[in-house]
C-alpha cells in the first residue's frame, strides 16, 4: 500500500511540476500602436523585460522604440513581429563615463534574440554581450545590428574643450566576451559600425570550470567603415576583431559563408581555433586596439608562430613526397603523389604554396595554396624589408626571399603575402 501511495504522490508531483512551468512560461507583448492594454502588454520594452522571467517571451510589434540600457533577463527570447528598431541614443551633453557605460541591450546570460534591429548612438554599444556565468547558450537570428559612432558627442565636447581622449572608441556593433563553456549562434545577422563591426573576446582561466567557449557566425554580414572616433578615415576596416585573453583553452570561432569587407583582426597572441570560409581574406595583428595604425606583427606572432587559421578553400592537407622533412614556412612543389621541398632549382610553375606546420617524409600536414597571409608565416622573410608590391621567389633550401625574376608570390598591403600578383 505504500509502494502505491508513493507513486502515486510522486506522479501527482511531476504532473503538477508539469502543468506549472507550462503556465509559467508567459508571452509578453510590447505595442506602440494601439491605447488597449492588458495585463501581459506593455508600450516599452523595458517595463517587459521588467515582468519576463526565466523561459518568457517578449514579443515586440513593429515601431522604432526610443530605449536604451535594456537588460535582458536569463532564459528569456525576445522576437521582433515586422520591423523592430530598438534605436539607442544618447545627448552630445552626456558625460564619458556614462556614456562609455551605456549600451542599448545588455545580453549577459542565455537567450535568444530574434528578428530585430539593434542601433547605438553616442554611447558603448548597440548590444553587449558579455559577464556571463559560464556555459551560457545565446542565439541571435535574423537581426541587424548598427553603431552610428559618437561623432556628435566627440565634436560637442571638442567644441567645448571638454575631455575627448576617455571617450570609448571601438564602436563596436557587437561587443562580445565569452566564458567557459558558452555558445553565441549567430545566424543570418548584419553587424554595420564606423570601426568594429563584430569584435569578441574570451576571458581568463577557462580550464578551471567547464571548458572552451564557442562562437559560430553563420551566413552574417560584417561591415566596418574604416573611421575613427573623430570621423576621420584611419586608412583599414576591421570588421572583425577576435582578442585572446589567458583562457588556456582553445577556443573555437567559426565564420561560415560570411561577408567581411575588410581585415580579419587579430589582438594579442591568439589562442583561438578559427575555421572561416571566407575567401581572399587578409588578416592583420593589432596589439593596440583600435588606434589609428596597424602594428607589425612581428612583435605579436613572434617568429613562424604555430597558430593559424584555417580557410579552407585555400588550404590542403598534402602528403609529404620528398625524402626529407619539410619545415614550417617553407615553400614546397606539388609532386605526383603530394608535395616536396621546392629550391631555386625549380621551375617556379611547380609551386604551389607555403607549409603550415612541418611534415615529416610520408605524413601529412596543411598547406595555404591561395589567399593571403601576414609573413612571418614564411620563412626567410622576418629580417626582411617588404614593401606592397614587390616579387618573392624561393631560395637554395626553400626559403622565401625578394627576387623579381621568378616571383612565385607577392607583398600585398600590410605586408600580408599572396600568391597571385594583384592588378
Amino acid at each position: 500500500m505504500l509502494r502505491k501511495i508513493n507513486r502515486r504522490f510522486i506522479g501527482g508531483v511531476v504532473l503538477a511540476l508539469l502543468i506549472f512551468s507550462s503556465v509559467s512560461a508567459r508571452e509578453w507583448h510590447v505595442r506602440k500602436d494601439t491605447l488597449l492594454k492588458d495585463c501581459l502588454t506593455f508600450s516599452t520594452i523595458e517595463r517587459a523585460l521588467a515582468n519576463a522571467v526565466s523561459g518568457d517571451t517578449v514579443r515586440i510589434f513593429p515601431g522604432v522604440y526610443d530605449e536604451y540600457g535594456l537588460r535582458i533577463p536569463d532564459q528569456v527570447t525576445l522576437i521582433g513581429n515586422g520591423y523592430v528598431h530598438i534605436r539607442g541614443e544618447l545627448p552630445v551633453t552626456v558625460d564619458c563615463r556614462t556614456s562609455n557605460e551605456t549600451s542599448t541591450v545588455d545580453f549577459f546570460g542565455n537567450g535568444r534574440l530574434e528578428n530585430l534591429t539593434v542601433t547605438a548612438r553616442n554611447m558603448r554599444y548597440p548590444i553587449h554581450s558579455d559577464f556571463s556565468s559560464g556555459n551560457t547558450r545565446q542565439d541571435i537570428v535574423n537581426c541587424r545590428f548598427i553603431h552610428y559612432g559618437s561623432k556628435d558627442l566627440y565634436d560637442y565636447r571638442k567644441k567645448h574643450g571638454l575631455d575627448t581622449d576617455s571617450l570609448f572608441i571601438v564602436q563596436s556593433a557587437w561587443g562580445g566576451g565569452t566564458k567557459a563553456g558558452d555558445s553565441r549562434i549567430f545566424e543570418d545577422c548584419y553587424f554595420e559600425s564606423p570601426m568594429r563591426a563584430f569584435s569578441t573576446h574570451n576571458n581568463v582561466d577557462f580550464h578551471k570550470t567547464y571548458g572552451a567557449s564557442t562562437v559560430i557566425l553563420k551566413r552574417c554580414e560584417m561591415i566596418s567603415h574604416g573611421v575613427n572616433l573623430d570621423g576621420r578615415p584611419i586608412g583599414f576596416r576591421l570588421p572583425v576583431v577576435i582578442q585572446s585573453l589567458e583562457s588556456h583553452t582553445v577556443d573555437r570561432i567559426v565564420l561560415s559563408g560570411c561577408r567581411i569587407n575588410g581585415y580579419l583582426c587579430f589582438q594579442n597572441y591568439p589562442t583561438h581555433s578559427v575555421w572561416c570560409d571566407t575567401p581572399n581574406l587578409k588578416l592583420v595583428f593589432n596589439m593596440s586596439g583600435s588606434v589609428g595604425r596597424l602594428l607589425d606583427q612581428i612583435s605579436v606572432l613572434g617568429k613562424l608562430p604555430t597558430w593559424y587559421p584555417v580557410i579552407p578553400q585555400e588550404t590542403i592537407c598534402a602528403v609529404n613526397d620528398g625524402i626529407q622533412q619539410i619545415s614550417q614556412g617553407k615553400a614546397v612543389k606539388q609532386t605526383k603523389e603530394g608535395v616536396a621541398l621546392m629550391t631555386s632549382a625549380d621551375s617556379p610553375n611547380l609551386f604551389l604554396g607555403v607549409v603550415l606546420e612541418n611534415i615529416n617524409p610520408g605524413c601529412s600536414g596543411n598547406v595555404k595554396v591561395g589567399g593571403y597571409l601576414p609573413y612571418p608565416y614564411f620563412s626567410g622573410l622576418m629580417s626582411v624589408e617588404l614593401k606592397e608590391g614587390q616579387g618573392l621567389g624561393v631560395d637554395s633550401l626553400g626559403n622565401f626571399c625578394l627576387d623579381e625574376k621568378s616571383p612565385v608570390a607577392y607583398v600585398s598591403d600590410n605586408k600580408n603575402i599572396t600568391f597571385e600578383e594583384e592588378k
